[in-house]
């Protein structure tokens, strides 16, 4: 291919696909002892752009792109600057690590200087391949990129992102849920549950929160913390929030006509939602359908949606307002709070995360930003709630700073509907959640406390060494809750979140092995007193493994047991 048959892009003027590789072959030729790098560049929600600015603004910042672009690399050993589709940028170049941040930098301020005249942030992402092998292919090296892309796309805090082995199984992983999604959809896969939110003057229900819950019949339960963050990219959150609304106004339906007590089932908002035009009409269409009070469906609205468009933010939540729903601002403290939000929005109940209890060594200014915000909630003629409570150290503190409301495991962990309603029933009837089968030095243990202090914490009593976990049974379920390090080099686990170990042991083959120790050790250790003892087979790494295990009840919350499980592997000395 000659220069004068090379195909450039119409809008931006910088190389075509087929055109782009045959370049960068040439320059692999003419630099034979360089390392290169294959990087993309993609702009982030164009779409949302081309609709609130329309098709030429969105033209007008390709363009500007481009010719960022052509001036940054400009003399730039080895570069080739191409537009693939749409919003995707391609350039190649000669790489030296230290110059890429650099690059990045550039192209970013001069972005920058474009989202000031529109009055809207622009955020781009970066993929980086570093070229190992010349005679790759050019689409496998622009997917490798492409992978490095997608993995950081949309994310506020990593703007780009190296390729490595790992990310093609992240990827196809999301490539399966993006192609199931639609089916569970349909077969009502995804479970409503309800997470409750107590008073914390008399321990009452006050209200719920809404959740979805993802159970695959070939998958099990799948992780929100999987889903979510690939729904909220590709846009499908819209329609699973659709469903999740309406299963939250079917339920309040279902109890008024039992002639249940009702309390007010709050339901999360998307950023993408606010793109919606028909968001408001669709949310009063299911009340009017169910006919439910407006006041019994509150409204989450996520933080970080007034970083994306203040003015969509404040419209919709007026709107909303105005029709009776009650407006909450959702995950407060989590991150970029705004005094300025706060002052315009039309906001009843803030809900504040945690994160601002965390201890550290800033824990008594975390106290006092906590305490703060609370009383400035007040003033301002808002409720406060603390979501993510799970320690009675917590619920104290909170009492004391003025703190009436608060949501997390330490009441209840998300549960299903049914179960809600009878959780409902007992609390709110004075109904005593401990079970007496435990003894008065169990009664009131906090399982936080009992983890630390067994260990992690200065009393530890010396089991640190050995595998620990700290397990929630639900009878035809379990849960875990913690384990420490020692559990995942015993087992030989890659370290990940609590929620992931039921899923992965299931993969390694030691569900069932597992799972029917645990009961046996439950059954034995169920009245508090007793320790249930027992061993066990557990394959690591294809080999059999014997392990001893020592279990205890150490405390029952509000009808599910908690256990404490110390386990040791005894192959060597079993074998001697």
């Amino acid at each position: 291919m000659d220069k004068d048959s090379l195909q450039y892009d119409q809008l931006t003027g910088l190389l075509g696909r087929d055109s782009f590789h045959h370049c960068t072959r040439r320059q692999f030729k003419k630099y034979p002892d360089e390392t290169f790098a294959l990087m993309l560049v993609d702009i982030n929600r164009l779409t949302m752009i081309n609709e609130l600015f329309g098709l030429n603004e969105g033209d007008k910042l390709l363009k500007y792109l481009g010719n960022t672009l052509q001036r940054v690399f400009l003399g730039v050993q080895g570069s080739n600057c191409a537009r693939l589709q749409a919003d995707l940028f391609a350039v190649s170049f000669v790489y030296h690590k230290e110059d890429v941040e650099k690059y990045i930098s550039l192209i970013e301020s001069e972005i920058k200087k474009y989202s000031l005249s529109l009055n809207i942030d622009i955020l781009l992402s970066f993929g980086i391949y570093i070229v190992e092998d010349k005679e790759m292919e050019g689409p496998l090296m622009r997917d490798r990129a492409s992978l490095a892309l997608k993995s950081i796309k949309g994310n506020y805090i990593r703007h780009y992102a190296f390729y490595d082995a790992d990310m093609r199984e992240r990827v196809l992983k999301e490539q399966r849920i993006t192609q199931t999604m639609s089916r569970a959809l349909e077969k009502k896969e995804f479970l409503v549950y309800f997470q409750p939110k107590h008073s914390l003057e008399d321990g009452t229900i006050i209200g719920a929160e809404a959740l979805v819950r993802w159970i695959s019949p070939e998958k099990g339960t799948i992780s929100p913390g999987e889903f979510i963050p690939i729904f909220e990219e590709n846009g499908f959150i819209m329609k699973l929030d659709m469903y999740v609304w309406e299963e939250a106004c079917r339920f309040l339906r279902e109890q008024m006509d039992k002639g249940n007590d009702i309390v007010p089932i709050s339901v999360n908002i998307s950023r993408i939602d606010l793109y919606n035009p028909e968001l408001c009409s669709f949310i009063k269409g299911l009340v009017e359908k169910y006919d439910i009070p407006r006041s019994k469906l509150e409204l989450e609205f996520t933080e970080s949606a007034f970083m994306d468009n203040p003015q969509l933010l404040i419209q919709t939540m007026s709107a909303l307002r105005d029709y009776g729903f009650t407006v909450e601002i959702d995950d407060f403290g989590s991150g970029y709070s705004s005094l300025n939000m706060l002052k315009d929005a039309p906001v009843d109940v803030l809900k504040i995360d945690l994160h601002f209890l965390s201890k550290g060594d800033n824990g008594e200014r975390a106290d006092s930003i906590m305490s703060a915000i609370v009383r400035m909630a007040k003033m301002l003629g808002m409720l406060s709630i603390v979501e993510g409570v799970e320690t009675q150290a917590q619920i104290d503190f909170l009492k004391t700073i003025g703190c009436t409301m608060a949501q997390g495991y330490y009441f209840a962990k998300p549960m299903p509907w049914d179960e809600f309603v009878e959780y409902i029933i007992s609390c709110n009837a004075g109904i005593e959640p401990r079970d007496p089968r435990l003894s008065d030095s169990f009664k009131s243990i906090d399982p936080e406390i009992f983890w630390n202090e067994t260990v992690g914490g200065p009393t530890g009593i010396g089991v640190m060494c050995d595998a620990c976990m700290l397990i929630e049974d639900y009878g035809d379920r379990r849960e875990v809750l913690k384990v420490n390090e020692t559990y995942f080099e015993t087992f030989g686990f890659p370290n990940m979140d609590c929620s992931e170990l039921e899923e992965h042991i299931h993969r390694t083959g030691n569900q069932d092995e597992l799972g029917k120790f645990l009961r046996d050790i439950f059954e034995t250790a169920a009245d508090g007193r007793s320790n249930g003892t027992g061993v066990f087979t557990f394959f690591k790494n294809g080999e059999p493994r014997d392990m001893y295990a020592r279990g205890r009840l150490i405390s029952v919350r509000h009808g599910r047991n908690i256990y404490f499980v110390v386990m040791q592997d005894l192959t060597n000395k079993l074998n001697i």
